[in-house]
């Protein structure tokens, strides 16, 4: 037997271009609830004496013991070492 294991997309660009783009939405807004819901962020200006942090999504589809996808994963995190 052989499997199609697609790799996790490495962008958002590819997110986007997924044939599962609708449960990558869905992953993305659901990450972005979690965080306004637990006040991780709070939007304000930058003041000018500050510098940007970046952040990017990292994306994983987890499967069950069957090989199926069980869900789909949107993570937001700070590119720190910038």
């Amino acid at each position: 037997m052989i499997l199609n294991v697609e790799d996790n997309p490495k962008t958002f660009g590819k997110v986007m271009s997924s044939k599962d783009i609708v449960f990558w939405k869905k992953a993305v807004n659901n990450e972005m609830n979690s965080i306004l819901s637990n006040n991780t962020w709070i939007l304000i200006d930058l003041p000018s004496a500050s510098k940007l942090l970046r952040c990017k999504y990292v994306f994983r589809r987890e499967h069950d013991t069957n090989d199926f996808i069980q869900t789909f994963k949107a993570i937001l995190v700070v590119k720190g070492f910038t």
